[in-house]
């Protein structure tokens, strides 16, 4: 730089140094006559590039590629509104409205604002379903960026022999997975093609890839991995195969459960009875059954039964016994196996989004909650595939048997806790009716009704943003409760108003 010049000049002295041709010849553009006394072109020099090697410096000619520019886009884009909306989800004033937001620009098939691509697509690289819900509304705009930044360029991952072959363990899953969600079938056969030659941490990993689109396609290929010589693959086979209704695993388990769980009649009441298998049954382990884990009530043989009948389709129950789930589901819980049996077929309605079975569980675990063994069933499989209306069903049909607003604690009220539930207005009226009732015969306070404010913050996302204005009439001030609740009621009519006000601009130009 020239100011380093200069400062080396003034060190050794006038005497000693002069200044260079290519100085001189740049001072002399500035203005500067260097025909001067030399102390005084140097106190002159100084004077000039002081201010300026503070205030920056001349940046080098870049002399690589030029990068191309991005491509024009076809999308509509969304309006500035919708892009201040999206701007205050980001920041955390309104988290959980981010998954209504973009499904709601992919349903008006609209672009994401261009200015907060970088911030979506690092969330993104760390939440892969996020990916799959963005990636129809990112615009020319947003394929273009992923191909700038190598962080992001796994979520457009490009499909080729040759990448498959030389890559890394991770960007060989990347691919698989890519290429499974486009199309099963080319995935699996590209999984064969090296199969062979694949490490054995390889073949765990890339084998469990197929779990994204698993069809009967898989099947052949994951019956011959039950023989494989090692546990991993086995496993890992056995458990796909497992969540095929129609494979072979699921024929060679029901016909063994047909023998093992059998009807009889025990003081006139129609009971299951149970023959454990045997600890060392070479079949059930190659299917997947594992003769050490055992049940967290029971021994290994017990642990065994359970794991086949957590993996059993429940309508095979239906087809063995003749009867309805809410039958089978009553003779189950009479018998010593209860918990067992009713925690199994929850696990296997679970897996295989049985919803008939999934309603009658539920509807069969309200019923029954009081009784201690109930208390322990664990319902978290299923809670989250119930149908929409058979939520609001259920919920509507129990809240309105029990007249008032049930004890915090509650079944009831851990299920107004769940998110991904759209509630109707019957289902919102009857809650805010009830909770308005109890505001008026209690005395509130901040740290009182814990369950039920946490209720209410998650309202704030499952009500309709169409019942806002009813909804802001609905609450008076002057109950006893109402001091400790104001708060918390605010917050969620302004929830409810941000989403309403979030779709009505969305919609608009639509």
């Amino acid at each position: 730089m020239r100011w380093n010049e200069l400062v080396k000049l003034a060190l050794l002295g006038t005497d000693r140094s002069t200044l260079s041709p290519a100085m001189k010849a740049e001072l002399q553009g500035y203005g500067i006559d260097t025909e001067k006394e030399i102390t005084e072109v140097v106190l002159e020099s100084a004077a000039l590039y002081a201010p300026l090697q503070k205030a920056g410096f001349q940046p080098k000619q870049w002399e690589g590629d030029i990068l191309n520019v991005s491509p024009a886009e076809e999308l509509a884009s969304c309006s500035i509104k919708s892009a201040m909306h999206l701007g205050l989800i980001l920041e955390g004033r309104y988290p959980f409205a981010l998954t209504e937001f973009v499904e709601r620009m992919a349903d008006y098939n609209k672009c994401l604002p261009f200015e907060m691509l970088p911030e979506l697509l690092d969330k993104c690289v760390k939440e892969e379903e996020l990916w799959h819900n963005l990636k129809p509304i990112i615009g020319n705009r947003g394929k273009w960026l992923i191909q700038l930044n190598p962080a992001w360029r796994k979520l457009a991952i490009t499909v080729s022999q040759e990448k498959w072959e030389i890559g890394t363990k991770e960007e060989r899953i990347d691919i698989l997975k890519a290429l499974r969600r486009a199309d099963p079938a080319k995935g699996l056969t590209l999984l064969l093609s090296t199969w062979a030659e694949d490490g054995l941490s390889e073949k765990a990993a890339f084998l469990k890839c197929l779990a994204i689109e698993l069809s009967d396609l898989d099947e052949v290929f994951l019956e011959e991995c039950l023989d494989f010589s090692r546990k991993e693959v086995r496993v890992t086979a056995a458990a796909l195969l497992s969540q095929l209704r129609n494979s072979q695993l699921q024929k060679r388990i029901f016909e063994y459960l047909q023998t093992a769980v059998t009807l009889s009649q025990v003081d006139g009441i129609e009971k299951p009875t149970i023959i454990l298998p045997a600890p060392k049954d070479k079949a059930l382990i190659r299917d997947g059954i594992n003769p050490k884990k055992k049940w967290k009530r029971g021994g290994e043989t017990t642990g065994m039964l359970y794991q086949m009948v957590a993996i059993l389709p429940p309508e095979k129950w239906e087809k063995h016994f003749q009867k309805q789930p809410s039958e089978i589901l009553y003779f189950f819980g009479n018998s010593e196996w209860a918990l067992m049996l009713v925690e199994g077929v929850t696990a296997a309605a679970a897996l295989h989004e049985s919803v008939d079975w999934i309603e009658a569980i539920l509807r069969f675990w309200l019923a029954n909650y009081t009784m201690h063994r109930w208390t322990q069933l664990d319902l978290k499989p299923i809670l989250n595939k119930l149908p929409n209306e058979v939520f609001n069903e259920v919920l509507y049909e129990k809240l309105t048997a029990v007249k008032v607003l049930p004890d915090e604690h509650s079944p009831l009220i851990q299920l107004l806790q769940k998110e991904n539930y759209e509630w109707d207005d019957l289902l919102t009226n009857r809650v805010m009716a009830q909770l308005k009732e109890w505001l008026g015969e209690n005395v509130s306070y901040s740290w009182s009704g814990y369950q039920y404010r946490m209720m209410l913050k998650r309202a704030a996302y499952n009500v309709k943003p169409s019942m806002e204005k009813s909804l802001s009439h609905f609450w008076l001030s002057d109950s006893r409760g109402w001091a400790g609740w104001d708060k918390d009621v605010q917050q969620f009519l302004n929830i409810l108003s941000f989403r309403k006000e979030m779709l009505l601009e969305l919609e608009k130009d639509n």
